[in-house]
């Protein structure tokens, strides 16, 4: 008789059980932002395996690092604004367009080194981040 129960208790329990949804793909605004700091993210990751300095601006204000804050002093900043609207366009920028030429300079306004932002510009992240 208690084995009878217990197949009832533990069958009523597989029965139950719903099927967890996924979460629906952010759309619009929220998309962009991802894919942006998806790429921002492996650019700072970039810049530290060359032994570079890289400045938590890099990251300020994407999803996990929302306790950032800029660090970079004034005179940084407007040599890095200086750096992005000097900065040769690689010719995957110029390909994705006006949105991959914003997205490029402003990785470079926030602290990217050019040489790791040319490099990250060949690859897949900065592709998704421009068509999005």
């Amino acid at each position: 008789m208690r084995v009878m129960g217990l197949v009832l208790v533990l069958g009523g329990c597989a029965a139950a059980m719903p099927v967890p949804q996924p979460a629906p793909p952010p759309s619009g605004r929220e998309a962009r932002v991802a894919a942006e700091c998806r790429m921002l993210a492996q650019a700072h990751a970039e810049t530290l395996a060359r032994g570079l300095m890289a400045p938590p601006d890099i990251l300020v204000g994407c999803p996990g690092h929302e306790t950032l804050r800029d660090a970079m002093p004034l005179a940084a900043q407007t040599a890095a604004l200086r750096a992005a609207n000097a900065a040769i366009l690689p010719p995957e920028v110029v390909a994705s367009g006006a949105q991959g030429a914003r997205i490029y300079r402003r990785m470079i306004t926030r602290g990217v080194p050019e040489a790791v932002a040319a490099h990250v510009a060949r690859g897949p992240l900065f592709a998704a981040a421009a068509k999005v």
